[in-house]
């Protein structure tokens, strides 16, 4: 199935293959990266949405895979907040020699396919992890660990909330915060990805000092209405923090869930 075009590749594996892609457990031990020739991610979860794909096609994400390898190219600096298990952070470090992450995950499970997934392919000295959640202050943040078989659900969850999500049985526990904008220095930023699960206004609000000094040329992100309203956020206040800096914003996609932001004009 790698053989077919790409677009042909991923209609093909949510039409065939997704619902029985534990019957290929092979395929999740070690997957090819279709945009990072060499590079491959090990120990993927059959049943995970993003293991399937990757998996399955080599791909996650089409287009803003597309666009973030354009970029990476050029090489530079990139902040992989939410990391996951290394997909973005790995095509952006194997795309350039002189290319480096930063990269934040803070759920235990994805992040140690991470560091594993970073060091079989090399790229320890270009990629840093942080095995902590970017928020708007450093300290410690409660979070709801996603269910086994999906590494990208987990997220932060309401101080006040109940112990589990409600209708779903995850544990809470307790994980370390940082400020972005204690992490980085003066440094150009060329790309930032955040993937949050709803807190994207808490990491946001934890680097506005990057961002009012325009130090970052592009971030992508994602706006979950349903995760954002779990932690009393609208799309709108992840918005406001980009305007409040200078930034445009853009949806990338009709059911404006991918955005980019840059810096205005």
């Amino acid at each position: 199935m790698r053989l077919l075009p790409d677009g042909l590749k991923i209609r093909a594996y949510w039409r065939l293959y997704h619902h029985r892609q534990r019957d290929w457990p092979g395929l999740f031990q070690a997957a090819s990266l279709r945009f990072a020739p060499g590079i491959a991610m090990h120990d993927l979860v059959p049943g995970d949405v993003i293991s399937g794909s990757i998996a399955f096609t080599g791909l996650y994400e089409q287009e803003l895979s597309r666009r973030m390898l354009a970029q990476a190219r050029h090489g530079g600096l990139m902040l992989d907040v939410g990391a996951n298990m290394g997909y973005f952070s790995l095509l952006w470090a194997a795309a350039h020699p002189e290319n480096r992450v930063i990269a934040f995950e803070a759920s235990a499970g994805p992040a140690r396919r991470l560091e594993q997934n970073v060091s079989r392919n090399g790229l320890s000295g270009q990629v840093r992890i942080l095995h902590k959640a970017a928020s708007d202050a450093n300290g410690n943040v409660t979070f709801w660990l996603g269910p086994a078989e999906q590494t990208g659900w987990g997220g932060i969850a309401p101080a006040d909330g109940p112990d589990q999500e409600p209708g779903r049985d995850l544990e809470k526990v307790t994980v370390e915060a940082v400020r972005i904008d204690e992490v980085v220095g003066t440094e150009p930023i060329a790309v930032m990805k955040i993937d949050v699960e709803g807190a994207e206004p808490l990491v946001l609000r934890g680097c506005r000092r990057i961002l009012e000094a325009q130090q970052v040329a592009c971030v992508y992100y994602e706006c979950n209405q349903e995760r954002l309203a779990a932690l009393g956020f609208t799309a709108e206040d992840i918005h406001h923090e980009f305007k409040r800096a200078g930034y445009v914003c853009r949806a990338l996609d009709a059911s404006q869930t991918e955005w980019v932001a840059t810096p205005g004009k």
